[in-house]
């Protein structure tokens, strides 16, 4: 069975690969080291943008658009722990750091990094509670950990077999819902998907013209004048008309 415990990210793996974290180096210590990273990529009024997220032993940090750091520690000796949680609704998912008094932080993000975003809620939750069992001086057992898949974070049967979640998603058709739930997400941008639905439904409709137009043409056009029936203009411009605005 795989087990979830917490793996040391190389530095330069992850500096190389996201940009954002450049300057992630500078900010730790001499003995921390990486957990996890999560790159949100929606702001306050979810408009698209590039927040990032990393995990350490000792701290949760966050880097802002603009560069700046900021740090909660993870654990402090006599003082109530922090909860991150995690909430998912219409398509839009949101991590929020509280303490026992207030929330610290927030940060919303789209539903392709959710998983992710479980997986750091999941460790955050983990590496808390080894750093409280070490302070108690309780040596932490890491294979009693559950085995979860790591494509949906969810619990891994037992003896091997399959992810239940991701077998039943797989055979899942698409749901049309999905779609509707899209455009709480989208409302930044409604004027532009509005638009490009018109623009879209027009083109459409637009394919649609030439084969009904084409028949009457023949039938009514081209097949009288040929045997010298008298044509009316009216109908030829109509005809004609309307599949030139359809190209």
């Amino acid at each position: 069975m795989q087990h979830s415990s917490p793996v040391n990210l190389p530095l330069h793996d992850l500096t190389g690969a996201d940009p954002a974290l450049s300057g992630l180096p500078a900010q730790l210590a001499s003995l921390e080291s990486v957990l996890c990273t999560l790159v949100v990529d929606l702001d306050g009024q979810l408009k698209f943008s590039r927040e990032s997220l990393v995990l350490t032993s000792q701290r949760l940090l966050a880097r802002s658009v603009d560069g700046a750091w900021r740090s909660w520690p993870l654990s402090v000796t006599g003082a109530v722990p922090l909860v991150l949680s995690h909430v998912d609704h219409a398509g839009v998912g949101t991590l929020a750091l509280h303490d026992r008094v207030m929330r610290l932080a927030s940060w919303r993000f789209t539903l392709a990094v959710n998983v992710q975003a479980l997986r750091l809620v999941r460790l955050f939750v983990q590496q808390q509670t080894r750093l409280a069992a070490t302070d108690a001086g309780i040596l932490a057992d890491a294979s009693a950990e559950p085995g979860l898949c790591p494509e949906c974070d969810s619990l891994l049967p037992p003896d091997g077999e399959p992810c239940v979640v991701c077998a039943h998603a797989i055979h899942t058709p698409p749901s049309t819902w999905v779609l509707l739930r899209l455009w709480r997400f989208a409302r930044p941008y409604r004027f532009q998907l509005l638009s490009g639905f018109l623009l879209t439904l027009a083109s459409t409709a637009a394919t649609l013209v030439p084969p009904y137009l084409t028949i009457p043409l023949m039938d009514e056009v081209l097949i009288p004048f040929q045997n010298g029936q008298q044509i009316e203009t009216w109908k030829v411009a109509a005809i004609l008309g309307g599949l030139l605005g359809a190209a």
